[in-house]
């Protein structure tokens, strides 16, 4: 299925959503939702929707039935991410692209994730009380099932409650789906696409750094498109029906460090990554070091099953590290530079952590063949 066959779809089940949520009364609105995001996954695989489906209701039986059951938990946890295992798998390792292989893979990592936010959250007894409509709706909504972002159910929750119709946030959410739709259709698959890939495509295939420099570009230019522009699309659709989601991109290229790059990239998954990974992993080790690298493993995996993105999660969790170490012993001494020479360092910073995230793949991709023999 093609980018554009898929977001038509898209934009077509999430409208729809939007329509009926409006008109119908306030007891089916969050039916018709779930309905919605059926119809989406329906719509590219009848599997897709039962897979989900199986993880929706059993998910939700253990929470009304087996709350606080530890055995449970695990058993529903170890089973998601089994299956979502055995498809990266079969797919070659990868979590795939949007509209790419037989049951939307990348919109199956992302329902995983929100699964297992939903299990430990029902675990240590944090949710709300909440009817299964409203647990459908929140796993089904359609504009996130693609890439996200991966919102919280009691956020979800809180505003479903809430909804009033408000014309300044329609209008808000109507200029941010045009705006993502124009980021995917314009930019990514016109400019980047075509032109910037046809311009690149000498370079690219020039040995050495340059040809290396060159694909890197246009590599992170795509991802950040495309991921960015499913984003607003989601973000939007959510503003329609209106509900909040979670902001997933903010100029992250202008990231001065390492850390501030995980602040913009991405955002609801390295908080997701912050609380499931990250924050028991300190507990347990009281080392934020091995917390670091453990949490960007987890992502590196969930991206790929593959030497290289195990590879990969661990240059990033080790430059985390080493620039926690630099600004714990620079960091102050840099504040009492000159005006002048903070600015060129910031400017100096920026480029050197837009250069350490552009060669991440390239540097890792050599460290695997190094590894392997190749």
């Amino acid at each position: 299925m093609s980018d554009q066959h898929f977001l038509l779809l898209l934009v077509m089940w999430s409208s729809l959503a939007v329509l009926l949520a409006w008109l119908l009364p306030a007891r089916l609105q969050a039916t018709a939702i779930a309905a919605c995001g059926a119809g989406l996954l329906a719509s590219v695989s009848v599997l897709s929707l039962l897979i989900l489906a199986a993880y929706t209701g059993l998910s939700f039986l253990a929470h009304r039935h087996a709350p606080g059951r530890h055995a449970a938990t695990v058993a529903g946890i170890a089973g998601a991410v089994a299956v979502l295992c055995c498809f990266m798998a079969a797919g070659g390792g990868s979590a795939g692209g949007i509209g790419e292989g037989v049951i939307l893979p990348a919109g199956m990592a992302f329902y995983t994730l929100r699964l297992i936010h939903y299990l430990l959250e029902s675990y240590k007894d944090n949710l709300r009380r909440h009817d299964f409509s409203e647990y459908l709706a929140y796993e089904f909504l359609p504009s996130t099932l693609p890439v996200g972002p991966i919102h919280r159910f009691d956020e979800f929750l809180r505003d479903l409650r809430r909804r009033r119709w408000d014309p300044v946030t329609f209008s808000g959410g109507m200029e941010r789906i045009l705006y993502g739709s124009a980021k995917l259709v314009v930019i990514g698959n016109y400019l980047v696409g075509q032109k910037l890939a046809i311009a690149l495509s000498g370079t690219m295939a020039a040995p050495g750094i340059e040809g290396v420099y060159a694909a890197a570009v246009l590599f992170w230019i795509k991802l950040y498109v495309l991921f960015s522009g499913y984003s607003d699309i989601a973000i939007g659709f959510g503003a329609l029906l209106g509900l909040r989601l979670r902001e997933n991109f903010d100029w992250p290229f202008l990231a001065r460090n390492i850390g501030e790059f995980w602040q913009r990239w991405h955002v609801s998954l390295a908080s997701w990554c912050r609380d499931y990974v990250f924050t028991p992993t300190l507990s347990f080790t009281r080392s934020h070091g091995l917390a670091v690298v453990a949490s960007m493993l987890v992502l590196g995996l969930w991206h790929e099953l593959s030497l290289r993105y195990l590879l990969w999660g661990a240059y990033h969790g080790v430059g985390l590290v080493l620039f926690r170490m630099f600004a714990d012993c620079a960091g102050p001494r840099i504040g009492l530079l000159p005006a002048a020479m903070r600015h060129a360092w910031r400017v100096l910073a920026t480029l050197l952590t837009l250069h350490f995230v552009l060669f991440s793949f390239a540097v890792t991709s050599a460290l695997e063949r190094i590894l392997l023999g190749n």
